[in-house]
């Protein structure tokens, strides 16, 4: 699902950049996605607890199937109307809480506790591969057909990903896993979130995540801006952009999954915040296209690390019941990212994408040193 995801989010952001030529509404495409999940991560988190998780995937990708088909369909004509785009782009992202959650879980209930990090690691860098490709192969053919078919060559893939779904076994925690939803499980939901925030190192990661999506990951919202104004390339050049993006994260848990058994991966975890924040930096400065290239392998690299070491500490540190929450008390926290998005394209909108991102950057980095004390000895 991953090469179609990013085929979709990249096909979204250059339509709005091209049809609008405003800074601020590209960004707000990318945060569209983010702002409904908020009050949706919770409960995903609590679903994929109570549902076979290999089911509730197929699902996922079903009705991503169709939303990205129905994108397709809006740009068919050449002439896209933006109010729908911002449209289904939120429906579309109502369904990452529901397929992160799924995901981190059902590995979790596949392979040993001990193993976690490394399957994690692994699972990740498939992903991210994939991504990467899906990348280069979206820029292309935008550049080349237009936005309309990475659009439907999307709903293509998660339709296929749906079928493969349906033959992943349910795990050894579906025979036991209590099935029947009822409309006490939004504050169910709410009550794990409120008692995952009462253990300290939960916390301390749960508000490392929220802040590093806010300033760190709205990066990507202004990544069309920046190919398109900063470093003079189109489609193609964004294209190769998010290619070498991808090829970081999958560069970066390549090393973790090699490198799993080291100890104190909360003070990994510190190290790979500030470095975060530090080639963000690097990559705001760049004005060259092909040092852009190569520092954004390190914004890649980075990114993925400190979503895969999260993971891994968040899952350690709570009971293999609640596993589905914790990630789903996550995916919430990460929810929250939208308002970097639009506080990036406004800021990039009053004083220039550079210099925008590179406060952002540098609010990253900060984090990183803000969370030492509570989890260097993790």
């Amino acid at each position: 699902m991953s090469l179609a995801n990013e085929c979709e989010r990249l096909a979204v952001g250059w339509v709005v950049l091209i049809e609008t030529d405003s800074v601020f509404l590209t960004a707000a495409s990318f945060a569209v996605r983010k702002a409904p999940t908020t009050l949706v991560a919770p409960v995903a988190g609590e679903i994929s607890d109570r549902v076979p998780r290999s089911r509730l995937l197929a699902v996922t990708a079903f009705y991503k199937a169709i939303i990205v088909a129905l994108l397709g369909f809006t740009t068919l004509n050449g002439g896209a109307g933006i109010g729908w785009l911002f449209v289904l782009a939120a429906l579309s992202g109502l369904a990452r809480p529901f397929e992160v959650s799924a995901t981190q879980g059902l590995i979790t209930d596949i392979v040993p506790r001990r193993q976690a990090m490394r399957a994690m690691a692994l699972q990740s860098t498939g992903a991210k591969a994939v991504g990467a490709l899906g990348s280069l192969v979206g820029g292309l053919a935008i550049a080349g057909f237009g936005a309309t078919a990475p659009f439907l060559a999307g709903a293509g893939v998660f339709m296929v990903a749906a079928a493969a779904m349906m033959t992943v076994p349910r795990g050894r925690r579906a025979a036991h896993a209590p099935i029947v939803l009822h409309p006490r499980i939004l504050l169910e939901a709410v009550q794990a979130l409120a008692g995952l925030g009462r253990r300290p190192v939960v916390r301390t990661l749960l508000f490392t995540a929220f802040v590093v999506e806010i300033f760190g990951f709205a990066f990507g919202s202004v990544l069309p801006v920046v190919a398109r104004d900063v470093l003079d390339v189109e489609a193609r050049g964004l294209g190769a952009l998010s290619l070498m993006l991808g090829l970081g994260s999958v560069v970066g848990m390549a090393t973790l999954a090699t490198f799993s058994d080291l100890p104190r991966k909360g003070l990994l975890l510190v190290a790979v915040t500030i470095c975060y924040g530090v080639t963000l930096v690097v990559f705001a400065a760049s004005g060259i296209f092909a040092v852009s290239l190569v520092v954004v392998m390190g914004v890649g690299a980075m990114a993925a690390l400190f979503d895969a070491i999260q993971w891994t500490l968040l899952q350690q540190h709570v009971p293999d019941d609640l596993r589905g929450r914790v990630i789903g008390g996550w995916v919430f926290a990460i929810s929250f990212g939208w308002v970097g998005q639009l506080a990036l394209g406004a800021a990039s909108h009053a004083f220039g994408v550079q210099w925008a991102l590179g406060a952002a950057g540098a609010m990253v980095a900060v984090t990183g040193v803000a969370a030492y004390g509570r989890l260097r000895d993790r």
